[in-house]
């Protein structure tokens, strides 16, 4: 029981992760649009959880639960003009939604709902070469600590801290069908000063990521389904977090940011100026946070 109430009272205000869920990224997504055009896209993301792991008290996977209903919108404006000779875009992301069902052995860890902490980002393109299918960029993301948090909650889906995220991505095209879509990043996370019993000081070492997609080009079998289809893509990825361990006013609390995910998506545009993607997901491998055995996202995108 004692190391139960060690697990509650660590997720104090640790599963504010709506911003790692928002600068998360999808095949094909620093692929450039034409400069001048603007973007705005609406995903839905379905998480459910149903094991535990904390590094300290072990893996609970008994009466142990937790669902996620995200919304994302996001507008994303690829600017006409270049900055130092390269296109770049900026873009503003602002996540909401639900957690429901937080339970670890029966222990409730109560609901949340609200709007998460917006998100600001600039892109730029080192290599933007569509003939020869390469592009090389990089975008930092500032997350502003303005989301719906209560420091009396275990779940929130504001995070209390600022967070900067930096992600560079390199997407080649290696024959007609096929393509490689990989990203790397790192994650600083500033201090929340209202975590644990609502006064203590939650800290968080930088995390990495890992992404990586294999695309094939599935724009023919679409067409049998969808005439106007065109771009159409099915897509294996994975996701991988490392490090990013968490400590509650200089002591460990078992959480960390380990996590290893299985992706398949499948996207396409459904005109020249709307496109649709879902994607499942499934995480193989977690430490010091929910294991998702089901995931789904699904987005809608719409370029003027």
């Amino acid at each position: 029981m004692r190391k139960l109430l060690a697990i509650v009272m660590g997720l104090a205000a640790a599963l504010a992760s709506s911003a790692s869920w928002a600068i998360d990224y999808e095949p094909l997504d620093w692929v450039p649009l034409p400069r001048g055009t603007q973007m705005l896209a609406l995903y839905y993301e379905y998480g459910e959880h149903n094991s535990y792991n904390n590094t300290i008290a072990g893996t609970s996977s008994r009466d142990t639960s937790l669902d996620s209903q995200i919304g994302i919108a996001r507008y994303i404006h690829y600017n006409k003009e270049s900055l130092f000779g390269h296109q770049y875009d900026w873009n503003v992301i602002v996540p909401f939604g639900r957690l429901r069902d937080g339970r670890i052995l029966g222990q409730s860890l109560g609901d949340a709902s609200g709007v998460g902490d917006p998100i600001a980002s600039v892109g730029y393109w080192f290599i933007n070469d569509p003939e020869r299918k390469r592009y090389l960029s990089f975008a930092p993301y500032l997350t502003i600590p303005v989301g719906s948090y209560d420091r009396n909650k275990s779940l929130n889906l504001g995070g209390n801290r600022w967070v900067y995220n930096f992600q560079g991505n390199l997407t080649q095209g290696i024959s007609e069908k096929f393509t490689i879509d990989l990203s790397a990043g790192w994650t600083w996370y500033g201090d929340n000063n209202k975590a644990g019993n609502g006064f203590q000081k939650l800290t968080q070492a930088t995390s990495y990521e890992l992404y990586g997609w294999l695309i094939y080009d599935v724009t023919d079998a679409i067409r049998h389904v969808w005439q106007g289809a065109s771009n159409a893509s099915l897509s294996l990825g994975y996701m991988g977090l490392f490090g990013g361990e968490q400590k509650i006013d200089g002591v460990v609390n078992g959480q960390k940011a380990r996590q290893d995910q299985l992706r398949l998506a499948l996207m396409a545009n459904l005109s020249p100026t709307l496109q649709g993607l879902v994607s499942v997901t499934r995480d193989v491998h977690v430490e010091g946070q929910f294991k998702q055995n089901f995931g789904l996202l699904v987005r809608v995108a719409k370029a003027f």
